[in-house]
C-alpha cells in the first residue's frame, strides 16, 4: 500500500520508509490569490492507497486533508484508507455554554462524509466524537507502546488524572504483569485550560506510579496530578500520553517537575527535551491496513 502524507504528518516519512512503505508523490502550490492547488505525480488507478493526515488547530489542515482525499478519489484510487493520527477539536464535542457549538462533531461528520473505505484514528478524546465518526471507525491505541516501554520497570499504580481516563488506565494495567492497581484523581475545571485536583482515590504511598492520559496540552492537569501524588507519598512518578501538544510552555513546565519520565508518541512532531521520550506510532498502522 502506498502512503500519502501532508504537512501535518510529514514527520512520519522517515519512519515509514524505514519500515519499507512506499510514499506517494504529489505537488501542492498556490495561485496568485493564494488558493491551493494539488497535482498528483503518479498513477494510482485501481490501487489501494492510504492518506495519513491530522486535523490540527489551524483550519487549513482540515481543508488539506479533504482536498488530498478528493485528489486520490478523482484520480482513480480503488480504495482509500484515511488515517488520522491526531484529531483536533475533539474537546469541542458539545456546547460548553450558551452561544457555543459542537465544532468537534462537525469535524467528525465532515470526515465521515468522505466515505473512505477505512477510517482510522488514534486515541480519541471523546465518546461523542467516536459516535459522530460512525460505527466503522477503527481506533488505534498507543497503550501497547506504553506497556512495552515500561515493561522492564512497571509501575505499582496506574493513575487516571480524571474520571474520563479511568477506562484507559484500567486497559493499560491489564497489559502489564503483574497488573498494577488503579488510582483516580477527582478533578474539576473552573475555566478552560485550568484544572484543580481535589482528591485521590487509591493508595500511592511509597509506590511508583504512572499517570496515563490521552493528551498533554498546557499540562495543567498533570501539574496538579503530580502535586497531589507527591502529597500522598508517591516515590517515583512517570507520565504517559498519546498526543503531546505541549502548548503554552508545557514542555518546559512539566520537564521541571520532580518526575522521572514523560512518554508521548509522534502523532504530532516532537522536539527533543530532557525527560521526554517519544515512541513511534508507525508500527500500529501495519496490522490494520490489510
Amino acid at each position: 500500500m502506498r502512503f500519502f502524507l501532508n504537512d501535518s504528518t510529514g514527520h512520519l516519512r522517515s519512519s515509514l520508509l524505514k519500515r519499507g512503505h512506499a510514499i506517494g508523490r504529489y505537488d501542492s502550490s498556490r495561485f496568485a490569490d493564494q488558493e491551493r492547488r494539488y497535482l498528483l505525480r503518479e498513477d494510482i488507478t485501481g490501487k489501494s492507497v492510504a492518506l495519513i493526515a491530522s486535523v490540527l488547530p489551524a483550519p487549513e489542515s482540515l481543508f488539506d486533508l479533504l482536498a488530498l482525499h478528493r485528489l486520490l478519489l478523482e484520480n482513480g484510487a480503488a480504495e482509500i484508507t484515511l488515517i488520522i493520527p491526531y484529531l483536533g477539536y475533539a474537546r469541542q464535542d458539545h456546547p460548553g455554554k450558551k452561544g457555543e457549538a459542537g465544532i468537534g462533531v462537525m469535524v467528525a461528520q465532515l470526515l465521515r462524509q468522505t466515505k473512505a473505505a477505512k477510517l482510522i484514528v488514534c486515541d480519541l478524546h471523546s465518546e461523542r466524537i467516536r459516535k459522530a465518526l460512525g460505527r466503522s471507525v477503527l481506533e488505534l491505541s498507543a497503550l501497547p507502546l506504553f506497556a512495552e516501554a515500561v515493561a522492564k520497570r512497571p509501575p505499582e499504580v496506574i493513575v487516571a488524572p480524571d474520571g474520563g481516563s479511568v477506562p484507559r488506565a484500567r486497559r493499560l494495567a491489564e497489559l502489564l504483569a503483574p497488573s498494577p492497581n488503579v488510582a483516580v484523581i477527582d478533578k474539576f475545571r473552573p475555566r478552560p485550560n485550568v484544572a484543580v485536583a481535589r482528591h485521590l482515590r487509591g493508595n500511592v504511598r511509597g509506590k511508583s506510579v504512572l499517570i496515563i492520559d490521552d493528551m498533554i496540552d498546557t499540562g495543567g492537569t498533570l501539574v496538579e496530578a503530580v502535586r497531589l501524588l507527591i502529597e500522598n507519598g508517591a516515590t517515583a512518578i512517570r507520565i504517559a500520553a498519546t498526543h503531546g501538544i505541549f502548548s503554552a510552555g508545557a514542555r518546559e513546565r512539566l520537564s521541571a517537575l520532580p518526575i522521572d519520565e514523560i512518554l508521548v508518541t509522534n502523532t504530532l512532531p516532537q522536539a527533543r527535551r530532557a525527560k521526554i521520550h517519544c515512541l513511534d506510532i508507525a508500527p500500529l498502522f501495519n496490522p490494520n491496513l490489510t
